[in-house]
Parts: structure tokens; C-alpha cells; sequence
């Protein structure tokens, strides 16, 4: 039986770094070479306005929309522009791959083909799942290669100010990396030094950090719609905004298993069924998620000294006969509400 209680495979003391990566703060003075940006989209374009802003020159500016690398190569002063590697300046010793994750080895069995001094560039692509491997038509042409992945939501009006303190995940050849934490540097941003093992797993939290974040208060959104008081120019984000920042606040300064607070922290049974009756009778293909958070706030609450072991268990029977009845009912998909 898998011990609910247990913090996983490794926690940290209070005198640890809360991650199990590499270190973040990172010196580089490593040489950044002339720069080029593949692809012009709201990553490709808040990089180039990053470097620029930051006394770096972009060099050239490639997009399969050659109307938009032009745009691009106008915006942050770059000397060329084109809708193929084959314009890339001869100079060019850091290419940077912004595009989606689905066209990377297409676009570096490209620009293989293209006649460029290889052996002498690094090239990155810039997605958080994907690993440096993506880039091995590049590799296998003496190409340094590696992902550089910013920690940030991007779009095409963000500030170069958005890189300032943010981490950017870097994983694979260790000359290209030294690149990366130089670049990283330059921006404002920390370097993380990832093993190709570690880069999914690195993805999966901040995804679940940003978007999970995103579907979280999207449903808390549809419960608050359910309340006949609630006015529509409200939204449930923003009626619960204030109490968000406040718990952010409280993170920032302390551990999740100390700042826990609510009724699965107290051993609060009663009012945790009352809440899945209330799904249960309003939105019950909630009840399943609600069920999953309060097994984590328990396991928190257990680590943090808070609940007996005992209570949590009285918890977690709860917990496991809401989302039992939920299996054994007939349900329409979630998709259809």
C-alpha cells in the first residue's frame, strides 16, 4: 500500500534549497557570439526585445512569415531578415529556435542543410518539454545544442522587463550551457541547470504552476456561478483574488505545509463532506478534483504537524467514498457542461 503520508522520494530540511535541480544563481562570463532568432512569434519577439534592450544585437530574424521576421528584424534594429535558414549571417554563433514544439526537428533538419558554420554555433530551442535532443540534425552537423526554456508566459507586447528574476531551464551540451547562463544573465533572469531526466518533470510542475493555476480558477469561476447572489460583473477570480495573493504572500515566506490553512489543516470532516455534498448536488464531475486537492492538503497537513495521523485517515475515507460513489455513478463528460 502506498503510504499517503509519506513527502515523496526527497524533501528538503529548512536549510536545503526547495528544489532538486542545479543550482539557480549562476555567474556566467562565458562570450555571447552575434545572435539570430528563428521564429517571430510572442517568445521569438520577447527574446529579441530582451537581448536588444540589453545591449545585445540581434543579427538576423527567421520566420517561415517572412512579412514577420521583417517586423521583428525592424522592431530590434537586426540586419537581415528572411522565411529561411539560408539568409543566416555567416558571423552568427547563437541561433535561438522559438517556434512550437511540434516543428523543432523539422526546423533543425532545415537549417542542417543550410551552409553555415556549425561546428561553431550554439543553437537552442526554447521549448520546456522537448529535450536538447530535438536538435541532433543540428548536433550531428558539430553544432552545440541545448534548450533554453524562460519560466514566463509570453505574448507579443511583454516587456523585456518580464525576464527580470525569472528562472530559464537550461539542459544540454555543457559548452552550450555556459552560453545559455550568460544569456540568462544578460536578461535578468536564473539560470537552472537540468539533466535530460529532470527536463519533463521540471515542465510538468511549472505547467501545473501556470496553467493548472489558469483550470483551478476556472472552476472556482463555476461553483461561484452557481450561487443566485453572485452578480455576472463579478467574476469568481476576482472575487477570490485578494485571498490568492494574500496565500501568495504567505508562500513566498514559508513552505506550503506551513501556511496550509482551511478545514482538511483543522481535521475538519464535517465541513469537508458538506462540501462534496454541495458538488455532489450542483457540479458533481468536480467532486473527483475537490477530492484530489484535499488528499494533497492532507498529506500537507500531516507533514506540517498539523493532523494526527488518525484524522487524516477519518480525511481520506471520506475523501475515497465521494470519489467511489462518483466512479460507480453514470455521469455525463465534463465537456458537455
Amino acid at each position: 500500500m502506498v503510504d499517503l503520508f509519506r513527502p515523496g522520494p526527497y524533501v528538503p530540511t529548512s536549510t536545503e534549497p526547495r528544489h532538486r535541480f542545479h543550482r539557480l544563481e549562476m555567474s556566467s562570463t562565458a562570450p555571447i557570439g552575434p545572435i539570430a532568432i528563428v521564429g517571430a512569434g510572442a517568445l521569438g519577439t520577447a527574446l529579441a526585445q530582451g537581448l536588444s534592450a540589453n545591449g545585445r544585437q540581434v543579427e538576423a530574424v527567421v520566420s517561415r512569415n517572412e512579412e514577420g521576421a521583417r517586423a521583428l528584424a525592424n522592431r530590434v534594429g537586426a540586419s537581415v531578415a528572411g522565411a529561411t535558414g539560408a539568409v543566416l549571417p555567416a558571423p552568427v554563433r547563437v541561433v535561438l529556435i522559438c517556434v512550437p514544439d511540434d516543428a523543432i526537428e523539422d526546423v533543425a533538419e532545415a537549417l542542417g542543410h543550410c551552409d553555415h558554420p556549425w561546428g561553431d554555433t550554439v543553437v537552442a530551442h526554447t521549448s520546456g518539454a522537448k529535450k536538447a535532443a530535438a536538435l541532433d540534425p543540428l548536433a550531428q552537423q558539430g553544432a552545440l545544442t541545448m534548450s533554453f526554456h524562460p519560466v514566463q508566459t509570453f505574448t507579443e507586447e511583454t516587456s523585456p522587463e518580464a525576464f527580470e528574476g525569472i528562472v530559464v531551464g537550461l539542459e544540454g551540451h555543457d559548452r552550450a550551457l555556459a552560453t545559455g547562463e550568460a544569456l540568462a544573465d544578460l536578461l535578468g533572469a536564473r539560470p537552472l541547470r537540468l539533466t535530460p531526466e529532470e527536463k519533463v518533470r521540471y515542465h510538468c510542475a511549472a505547467a501545473l504552476a501556470s496553467n493548472g493555476l489558469v483550470a483551478l480558477l476556472a472552476v472556482v469561476e463555476e461553483v461561484f456561478g452557481e450561487l443566485e447572489g453572485n452578480s455576472a460583473s463579478v467574476s469568481g477570480a476576482g472575487l477570490v483574488a485578494p485571498l490568492v495573493e494574500h496565500t501568495w504572500s504567505n508562500l513566498e515566506t514559508g513552505r506550503p505545509e506551513e501556511v496550509l490553512t482551511g478545514p482538511v489543516m483543522r481535521g475538519d470532516t464535517g465541513t469537508v463532506q458538506a462540501h462534496l455534498d454541495a458538488l455532489e448536488s450542483e457540479t458533481p464531475h468536480l467532486v473527483p478534483l475537490y477530492a484530489a486537492l484535499s488528499t494533497e492538503m492532507v498529506r500537507l497537513a500531516v507533514r506540517g504537524g498539523h493532523l494526527s495521523v488518525d484524522r487524516a485517515e477519518t480525511l481520506l475515507a471520506a475523501l475515497r467514498t465521494a470519489t467511489d460513489a462518483d466512479l460507480d455513478s453514470e455521469r455525463s463528460s465534463p465537456l458537455s457542461r
